[in-house]
């Protein structure tokens, strides 16, 4: 079916495509309100619907928000973040379209420049010419990637996240703790800022170093990893993982291995997959309010654009970060 014009809608009113061009960018003109009340009911009835690329063409920008996004693999956790994200920015009447970012010494402006949007949010880290050329182009930004110092803003506090898990190990009265850090360098900027805050959080408790060991999604993997927590001499009595899916990786090789939990060694994760209440002994876990952190990303957003409300907070929110007692610990 052929896209509907203003040259239908003329027809349809029975005036002229400038008229209708008039009446559709609200421009006054001296057109009637007669007039402009035809073009509105014949636009109507042939279900019109504004071109985006024209009215960007119009104004310079589109009524899209730009997320770029660095390298992250897929997790349940990212792609919640994602549709969190887009759900907030359609209520303020924007689409939200997410572009991967993979090369930091690629210019974003390559991407940027092709879609024009109304703002942009990256988690990516920029080019200080990609800064200062998106200053210069007037797209408002929130740069999230820079800002995880700052998680009242709506970026997550990955090394409270961190010191949280161990905070609960100690007062579960644990005094050697080890770190599951994942091998995959994508996750790498998480992986450090967590190990940080379990670094912090065991000098401020007067503990010795995280006994850290990397894994990947594999059974192997996680079995050498209980293998070095176990020995002897290092008396590691808990775990803090990365990770849910670290976590429940880690809980198999234990039942492998006959090592109880959480009698011989405690465990903990981060996320609340629906998985972590399914394994036995139930998980766990830090939930995060991933909802609530994309409200506060896109708010901070709009507070830049002109013409544009903030979006209240949602009448259910919980803590940000929630940490979730249960069996493994």
């Amino acid at each position: 079916m052929a896209r509907v014009t203003i040259k239908d809608i003329a027809q349809e009113a029975g005036v002229s495509q400038t008229t209708v061009s008039f009446v559709l960018n609200d421009r006054d003109h001296g057109i009637p309100a007669r007039t402009r009340e035809l073009v509105m009911a014949a636009a109507r009835r042939l279900n019109y619907v504004p071109s985006a690329a024209a009215r960007a063409l119009r104004s310079g920008q589109s009524n899209l928000v730009l997320c770029l996004v660095p390298p992250l693999p897929v997790a349940q956790a990212t792609e919640e973040f994602k549709n969190h994200l887009s759900g907030v920015v359609a209520e303020a009447g924007f689409t939200c379209v997410f572009a991967r970012l993979p090369d930091p010494s690629r210019p974003s402006s390559d991407i940027w420049q092709h879609v024009q949007p109304a703002g942009l949010i990256t988690l990516a880290r920029l080019l200080p010419t990609d800064v200062a050329a998106l200053k210069q182009a007037g797209i408002p930004m929130v740069d999230a990637a820079q800002d995880r110092d700052r998680p009242q803003d709506g970026v997550l506090d990955q090394t409270g996240i961190g010191a949280m898990l161990v905070d609960h190990l100690v007062e579960r009265g644990h005094r050697r703790i080890g770190f599951a850090k994942l091998s995959d360098p994508l996750e790498g900027p998480f992986n450090e800022a967590r190990l940080d805050g379990v670094r912090q959080a065991c000098r401020a408790h007067g503990l010795p170093e995280p006994v850290v060991a990397e894994l990947a999604y594999t059974r192997a993997a996680a079995l050498a990893a209980l293998q070095r927590w176990t020995e002897a001499s290092l008396g590691v009595t808990a775990v803090a993982a990365f990770n849910d899916m670290a976590a429940v990786a880690i809980l198999a090789s234990c039942r492998a291995a006959g090592v109880r939990v959480p009698d011989d060694l405690a465990l903990i994760g981060v996320d609340d997959l629906p998985l972590s209440s399914l394994v036995e002994p139930e998980l766990s876990t830090i939930a995060l309010d991933l909802r609530e952190s994309a409200r506060r990303l896109a708010n901070r957003l709009l507070a830049q654009m002109p013409g544009t409300r903030q979006l209240a907070a949602s009448s259910d929110v919980v803590e940000s970060v929630r940490l979730i007692h249960r069996g493994t610990s």
